[in-house]
């Protein structure tokens, strides 16, 4: 039942933000009265940057090697907590092992 419910709720979203412009049903493009092509309308949610903002940041790195350096981070701090586990364990292991009483004979 909790699936058919998200499943549901995915769709409806999907179907509320879908743009007219993207959907099947359209014809046409929209035109002007006079005949030429209709100013886009604005997408809600999204807005336009204007001209007089100035120059836009450029990175310093391409969009892979910043995903590269992303993965490699979250690969150190995994490594790390997994490290930090495995050390944690082999104490107590060793703590808990006693040495074994010499046997009298």
């Amino acid at each position: 039942m909790q699936r058919k419910i998200i499943i549901a709720l995915l769709l409806s979203g999907y179907i509320f933000t879908a743009s007219p412009q993207n959907s099947p049903n359209t014809g046409s493009p929209a035109t002007t009265p006079t005949g030429g092509p209709a100013a886009p309308t604005p997408t809600p949610g999204l807005t336009q940057v204007p001209q007089e903002a100035g120059p836009q940041y450029e990175p310093p790195f391409s969009a892979p090697v910043i995903t590269v350096i992303v993965f490699a981070v979250m690969a150190g701090i995994i490594g790390i907590i997994l490290l930090s586990f495995y050390l944690s364990v082999n104490i107590k292991r060793r703590a808990s092992v006693r040495p074994s009483q010499p046997s009298r004979i």
